[in-house]
């Protein structure tokens, strides 16, 4: 039997207060660039079921971005399945009820389409499902919220909340208004630090580091390669995303410029894979061989593994940070690893994942990765250390075979030629330590011949008084008050 409440029981139940409404707006996101995230990833879901309905090919997907400085307006469009008039009032004007939750869609907790008015004076959504339909329009209306907001005395609950910051419109569409569509529109966008929402070459750094979109193959040749080997995934896909007309791609490129005076470039790629507690697929992966000269500088986007879910970035390149033996590491590498299907669940700000023993053995294997980029790097450090000890003793010697031809007696001919024999010596064997050797052994055949060509046509000075002082100036014997040379022992005549 049903037991019911009293009015005064009624009156103490737990109400879900206006404050949740700004956590899920303002509180949501650090970085104003992640409602753009948000917003294309409920696009590409939106495409991925026009897609598997039999709609249309993904190649047909696209999302449009515009952004006009001018009306400081933004707008996401996709021609996805779009929402019918029916669900889209419900769906719209819902909170952490999202009709995809429990899918294989990369959203579904119903929270992060509201990101966007947290940086603007309205945030609208505008939809259809078919030619037939009216257009949908619902409207959210920030200065209205701030007002209820700022008024400490008003206690509403969330839902009474959302009924007075929200409105929901049908109207007719025109001609070229789509079939089926899903826009979103900021309108008044708010001045935010730097504006980065407004800024395109802004948007267009992020987004080609973590948005679904392909490899660009005219500047990345491993491309192909690539994609070939993520195709396995049946939620990797790459989709058409412009901004302003332009399309944009992956960040990768095979060259790239380090310093002023330093490039570096992808040699080779590295694939390979992360197994889950049952031996299952957990994930699939790539990494670059280049010649890990340095931490790659901030301009160059494509720097760190990156971690992906459905082909969109989760975190950022310093998520596997604490995986290097030394957290610097992190910078010199690339690479991207890529979760299989819903084996990981994404926390609400997409920066993480929730606790699984999925998740335990990802970041197992990652340490391993780590690990063994580490010490990549590490020997790669190591190695071009010694590349500049080597070029160091090769210029010492070059300098002291040009040195002068005269000398003293043949007592300082024989203490020339072993202070360079030792020289030569030991250049030798610091070449033999490196691996490829870079044509050093060609240079040491060249300063071998160099040195017997010295030797022989060294001539001893004949004269009276000599003075010769050694590398502590220590005066050896007599004065030679003629000239001043340094010969290629070190020595200095006068």
């Amino acid at each position: 039997m049903v037991k019911l409440l009293s009015p005064q029981k009624l009156a103490n139940q737990p109400i879900i207060g206006k404050q949740l409404f700004d956590v899920i707006t303002s509180g949501m996101y650090d970085n104003p660039l992640m409602i753009y995230r948000e917003y294309i990833q409920n696009a590409v879901d939106s495409i991925d079921f026009a897609y598997e309905s039999g709609i249309m090919s993904i190649e047909a997907g696209k999302i449009k971005i515009y952004v006009d400085g001018e009306k400081r307006e933004i707008a996401i469009e996709d021609n996805g399945t779009g929402i019918s008039n029916d669900s889209a009032d419900h769906i719209l004007r819902s909170i952490g009820a999202s009709p995809k939750e429990g899918q294989k869609f990369r959203g579904f907790r119903g929270i992060g389409r509201l990101g966007g008015l947290a940086y603007c004076d309205e945030l609208l959504f505008e939809t259809r499902s078919s030619a037939s339909e009216l257009v949908c329009q619902v409207s959210w209306n920030r200065q209205a919220f701030d007002r209820l907001s700022a008024d400490s005395t008003v206690k509403f609950s969330l839902q009474e909340t959302i009924s007075r910051v929200s409105r929901v419109s049908f109207i007719q569409p025109d001609d070229e208004t789509p079939s089926h569509f899903f826009r979103v529109r900021l309108r008044g966008v708010r001045r935010f630090h730097a504006d980065f929402l407004m800024s395109v070459k802004a948007i267009t750094s992020y987004l080609s580091q973590v948005a679904p979109v392909p490899y660009n193959q005219e500047t990345f040749k491993f491309a192909g390669k690539i994609q070939s080997y993520l195709s396995v995934l049946s939620d990797y896909r790459c989709y058409n995303i412009e901004l302003n007309g332009r399309r944009i791609y992956r960040p990768y490129v095979d060259e790239f410029q380090l310093s002023e005076h330093r490039r570096d470039s992808i040699h080779n790629i590295e694939l390979f894979s992360f197994k889950s507690p049952d031996t299952s697929r957990l994930a699939l992966g790539w990494f670059a061989e280049t010649d890990f000269l340095a931490s790659l500088p901030q301009k160059i986007t494509m720097r760190g593994i990156r971690i992906r879910q459905g082909n969109i970035e989760v975190g950022d390149e310093h998520f596997l940070n604490e995986m290097y033996t030394e957290p610097r590491f992190a910078g010199w590498t690339i690479g991207e690893i890529h979760i299989c299907e819903s084996r990981l669940k994404p926390n609400a700000r997409r920066d993480g994942f929730e606790i699984s023993p999925n998740y335990e053995a990802f970041l197992e294997q990652a340490q391993a990765l780590g690990r063994g980029l580490s010490k990549l790097c590490r020997k790669a450090s190591n190695h071009r250390i010694q590349k500049e000890i080597i070029c160091r003793e090769i210029a010492a010697i070059t300098g002291l075979l040009a040195g002068q031809k005269m000398f003293i007696d043949d007592a300082h001919i024989h203490q020339a030629r072993s202070v360079l024999h030792d020289k030569i010596g030991n250049l030798e064997r610091l070449i033999e330590k490196v691996s490829p050797s870079n044509g050093y052994r060609e240079t040491l055949a060249s300063i071998r011949k160099a040195h017997h060509d010295k030797i022989s046509s060294c001539q001893t000075i004949e004269t009276g008084g000599r003075v010769c002082l050694d590398r502590q100036k220590r005066i050896i014997s007599g004065t030679l008050p003629v000239h001043a040379a340094t010969c290629f022992c070190g020595s200095v005549f006068q």
